[in-house]
């Protein structure tokens, strides 16, 4: 037997789901992906390429640890931490329904993606390991470490931010509303 409790329950979730995976925010998801997709491809493929065929000019480096070469070495582990955090990303990105929240979201999991790709496409003598050739301060990283710092970085900004304006606007209301009566 259903209580009150539990069929309140199923009817909020059954209302989120449909307001969630809703016609619209499907398309906002989607131009966010595409938004990003585009930002993060377009400098990391182009960039990857040239150093893969001899035309990059500058340094480059071959990492095969993470986060500044930590738990460099540890192979299996660095697959499952990078395989897990694109996971976890990519189902935030599925239950947001705003534009630019998806398009940061996005453009980390996207950055995520390329770097498990380039690890796992290196050539044997640089097998398990991610091409960085970008000059960040004392060590060099790579577009798709920008655009995950970027992406989730700015993500939490702007959740800050609209949280904040939010919660200010909520507060203005039920004072405006105390004044009233």
């Amino acid at each position: 037997m259903d209580n009150d409790k539990s069929i309140n329950w199923r009817i909020k979730f059954t209302r989120y789901l449909k307001q969630n995976f809703s016609k619209k925010n499907n398309i906002h998801r989607l131009i966010g992906f595409v938004l990003a997709l585009i930002i993060v491809l377009a400098p990391s493929l182009t960039c990857n390429l040239m150093i893969r065929f001899g035309h990059w000019h500058g340094p480059v480096v071959y990492n095969d640890g993470i986060a500044f070469s930590s738990l460099s070495g540890k192979t299996a582990l660095i697959y499952f931490l990078q395989s897990f955090t694109c996971l976890v990303v990519f189902l935030a990105i599925t239950f947001t329904n705003k534009w630019y929240y998806s398009t940061l979201l996005s453009m980390a999991f996207i950055g995520g993606l390329f770097n498990l790709v380039d690890r796992a496409t290196q050539i044997s003598a640089h097998a398990n390991s991610v091409i960085d050739y970008l000059h960040t301060g004392n060590t060099l990283s790579n577009f798709p470490d920008v655009f995950i710092l970027t992406g989730i970085i700015g993500f939490g900004v702007v959740y800050i931010i609209f949280m904040t304006i939010y919660t200010y606007s909520k507060n203005k209301k039920t004072k405006n509303e105390k004044d009233k009566s």
